[in-house]
């Protein structure tokens, strides 16, 4: 019988044993899966902020790519601004020709009858001085479409 006993006291300390490992061992997997959860909640938290700065990404390059188009329609809009002034010049340098070779032609005493090539003139004259004002609408209007799209694009 005491060797039944010490065989029993002998069991029982290994029982002990193996609850001590079993609870650390629990103890241990506990300590892995907080670990764990903490991770994935770390890793979500930084997928979402990764989404966040994509989107931004993508959003600032749409402001981009849209200013990068305004500046374009400014760019071309100062082109015309630019071509309308210098059509402007051409036909104020020619309405103004025109109007000193009609002043240095003769008049005659006779009934206001013009000469062919002074009603021609007199009518090229009308129809530069009608280009030239129709240019410059179209060069104010161009002008305002320019003022436009350059405050649109500050903002």
């Amino acid at each position: 019988e005491a060797g039944l006993r010490a065989e029993a006291a002998a069991l029982a300390r290994r029982l002990q044993e193996l609850e001590r490992r079993h609870q650390k061992t629990c103890e241990e997997v506990f300590r892995v899966q907080r670990q764990a959860l903490f991770m994935k909640s770390e890793r979500q938290a930084a997928e979402d902020r990764l989404g966040a700065a994509q989107k931004q990404l993508e959003q600032a390059q749409d402001e981009a790519r849209r200013l990068r188009e305004l500046h374009g329609h400014a760019e071309d809009a100062a082109r015309l601004v630019r071509d309308r002034d210098r059509k402007i010049t051409e036909l104020s340098k020619e309405v103004f020709r025109l109007k000193e070779a009609l002043n240095a032609l003769p008049e005659s005493g006779g009934p206001p009858q013009s000469p062919p090539n002074t009603a021609a003139l007199h009518a090229r004259v009308r129809a530069l001085e009608e280009k030239l004002e129709e240019t410059e609408r179209r060069h104010s209007k161009v002008v305002t479409l320019y003022r436009s799209h350059l405050l649109y694009a500050v903002q």
